[in-house]
């Protein structure tokens, strides 16, 4: 009898999860690292991105932040990392198991804004193109006040080094009002045209939960069919500096933006997001005008009951120098404040400003999830005399 308790403790001890396994292999010796569930990703992919390496020793956490890295790549649904023991005393063996995501769709939706109307937009992308992490995707949008294409390519580890590579491509042609008024003479009205694009450098890998990207971009601006506004204000500066800006001109900048990569869709985990973004443009690589502009942006996500997360946080800018109107801060768009109308708030845009929000997310299986926010924003920009 004591014979067969032994044996069935034997057997359940090879069983275990790792971590009773020698403390999860810390201390032992990495023999090799396997790759399972891959039937798209190559297998060398997974194995560079590792913080760890074959014929190191397993320290603690080591675990942790293989999965961590894993998901950082945003190509898989699930990611286990294990540590077996080796063939040897004294070692382990890294065991990579992974069930991979679709890496390819398509898109197409009817959409309204306040800011574009009615609009049309279609996108298509691959996020795992050739099995090696590399994204390209394309979208277009077409809509009564706005058109829009744009292509982007991403190498996460160009020419199987640390640095990530990025190129995007993109052209653009709006109708914008200068104020809001149901009457078309009195807001006045301007067409912006824009085509450019960028390359970029990234450091480092997705090892870290923060990545460094340098940017150059150059974009080709065209600014016409100018109606000046009925009703001004300051003085008509606003529509002075539109007028100004008729006709074709140059805008390129250097870019340097640090992030912190997210594991999972915004505010869907306890944790925080973090990201800015520093432009400089000047006339010595060829811009119309000298400026400096930071953006930045915090959020802290809170799980305060299994299914309710409240995520609090904000964003703000700031400019310095003589941006052309096109490149200041508005509250349209992305920094639109819920709920309240378009170019309600500092329709002349800003060099300066700031969103505060607070926002109760609420997930109810399976039918969805109910959101409650409460958001505060503005805008200042020193008018001169």
């Amino acid at each position: 009898m004591r014979a067969l308790i032994i044996i069935i403790v034997i057997a359940a001890l090879h069983g275990l999860p790792q971590n009773l396994y020698a403390q999860g292999g810390i201390g032992h010796t990495l023999e090799k690292i396997e790759v399972r569930g891959n039937e798209k990703t190559r297998a060398e992919l997974i194995r560079r991105v590792l913080p760890i390496e074959q014929g190191t020793p397993l320290r603690e956490g080591d675990l942790e932040r293989c999965t961590e890295v894993l998901e950082r790549l945003s190509l898989f649904r699930t990611v286990l990392v294990n540590a077996n023991p080796g063939s040897n005393k004294g070692q382990a063996i890294l065991v990579v198991y992974v069930q991979e995501k679709r890496f390819g769709g398509l898109g197409l939706s009817l959409e309204y804004t306040e800011l574009n109307g009615f609009g049309l937009s279609a996108d298509a992308h691959h996020a795992n193109l050739n099995g090696t992490g590399k994204v390209m995707g394309a979208a277009y949008t077409l809509g009564e006040r706005l058109k829009r294409w744009g292509f982007q390519y991403t190498d996460p580890l160009v020419l199987k080094s640390n640095q990530s590579f990025h190129l995007q491509v993109s052209g653009s042609s709006a109708d914008r009002d200068l104020y809001r008024s149901s009457d078309a003479n009195v807001r006045g009205r301007y067409d912006l045209e824009r085509i450019g694009g960028s390359l970029g450098l990234g450091h480092p890998s997705p090892q870290r939960a923060f990545r460094l990207i340098f940017k150059y971009a150059f974009e080709a601006i065209q600014v016409g069919a100018f109606e000046k506004p009925t009703v001004l204000t300051n003085g008509g500066l606003f529509a002075n500096e539109i007028e100004s800006e008729i006709g074709r001109e140059a805008l390129s900048y250097v870019t340097l933006e640090l992030h912190k990569q997210p594991t999972t869709i915004w505010g869907q985990k306890p944790g925080f997001n973090f990201g800015a973004r520093l432009d400089i443009s000047t006339k010595a690589i060829g811009s119309v005008s000298n400026f400096i502009r930071l953006r930045t942006e915090l959020y802290r996500h809170i799980q305060l009951y299994p299914n309710h997360m409240l995520s609090l946080g904000g964003r703000g800018g700031l400019i310095w120098g003589t941006p052309p109107f096109y490149e200041r801060f508005y509250l349209d768009g992305e920094n639109q404040l819920r709920g309240v109308d378009r170019r309600d708030i500092g329709p002349e845009g800003g060099t300066q400003f700031f969103m505060a929000e607070a926002l109760y997310h609420l997930r109810i299986k399976p039918l969805g999830s109910a959101y409650a926010f409460a958001e505060a924003g503005g805008l200042r920009r020193p008018i001169p005399h």
